[in-house]
């Protein structure tokens, strides 16, 4: 029996709030996990709710960011006052490194507590975020990393609005947040997309119709290439003919991922919850998997053969359970 659209919505919303709930399971560190101890009540017109959420958009962007001992002025300071706050390490929000986020933190406050439209200021807390630590850094910090610190801190302040008393009269504002971009909705990305037909550009704005065509296959379709999708810290905004790199840039991610959410009435932020855990396990499962494959002899004899274990998705449980099956005797000695 077919399932009505009631249906589908209804085990959408519970797969939603699932993965939210999941996901702030994975909060351990500080400062947003102290949002979800108890029923705290936030207050939203503060901007500390806000740089708390981009410290911690931060912290999963921090290991693609480079700060120097040859820095500026103002990043050598930094960097020594880091030093200092390690050791005692008063409390959080007297850490240094939350010092390039305070411009940015008053503009989602701004946000929240007017009536601006997100699109109209997502390039420009960007660029703010960019501007920010130029005082601190040799080189900037690239527009993929600003799109994660921002995208990822409206992905915490979900979960707080989500959890938190205070929160309900702002839901509204997360409807046009976009997806954060990194290693596991890149991924999502390329196999969701990877048979689509990027060839009428005519339906994209006028920045995709600038792409070039060597960033798709040749031939009657346009599709995704691999080596277009580049890695999320050196994202650049659009296309450019200076683009050092030929990747796909940010807004070409974010027109498709709209369009699919429009077509399957979710937010991109919303999806990102699903699609977030639902990678993590298939790509651990992957790596897993494949570590097992070139100490398996029969398929080193089939390697260009049909017989050879597909490892894809679809083969993923059967493919686990038989490895388990291997691998329990020599766990259990």
């Amino acid at each position: 029996m077919e399932k009505t659209k009631e249906e589908i919505k209804e085990e959408i919303e519970k797969e939603i709030k699932d993965s939210v709930d999941d996901f702030i399971g994975t909060i351990k560190k500080e400062p947003c996990c102290e949002y979800f101890s108890d029923k705290t009540e936030v207050d939203w017109e503060c901007e500390k709710v806000y740089k708390d959420a981009l410290y911690q958009g931060y912290l999963d962007a921090c290991r693609t960011i480079h700060w120097s001992t040859k820095a500026r002025e103002e990043g050598d300071e930094l960097l020594k006052r880091k030093k200092v706050w390690d050791k005692k390490r008063p409390n959080t929000e007297e850490n240094p490194m939350r010092e390039p986020l305070t411009d940015v933190a008053k503009e989602l406050c701004n946000y929240f507590d007017g009536d601006e439209k997100f699109d109209d200021k997502y390039s420009g807390w960007c660029k703010a975020l960019i501007d920010s630590y130029k005082k601190y850094l040799v080189d900037e910090i690239t527009y993929g990393q600003a799109q994660k610190i921002i995208n990822m801190a409206f992905k915490y302040l979900y979960c707080i609005c989500d959890r938190c008393r205070g929160g309900e009269k702002y839901k509204k504002k997360f409807d046009k947040c976009h997806m954060p971009l990194d290693s596991f909705s890149l991924e999502w990305f390329k196999r969701k997309f990877k048979e689509d037909d990027f060839s009428n550009v005519e339906s994209y704005p006028e920045n995709y119709k600038k792409l070039p065509e060597n960033l798709f296959t040749k031939g009657e379709k346009k599709k995704l290439k691999a080596e277009s999708i580049g890695s999320w810290s050196s994202m650049q905004k659009t296309w450019e003919k200076s683009c050092i790199k030929e990747e796909y840039p940010y807004e070409f991610y974010d027109h498709v991922i709209k369009q699919y959410c429009k077509d399957n009435s979710i937010t991109p932020l919303q999806l990102d919850f699903i699609v977030w855990a639902k990678m993590q396990k298939i790509m651990a499962a992957e790596s897993f998997i494949k570590t097992f494959k070139d100490d398996d002899k029969e398929n080193k004899e089939a390697i260009n053969s049909e017989e050879q274990e597909p490892y894809d998705i679809l083969n993923l449980k059967t493919t686990l359970e038989n490895r388990l099956s291997e691998i329990r005797p020599l766990i259990c000695k």
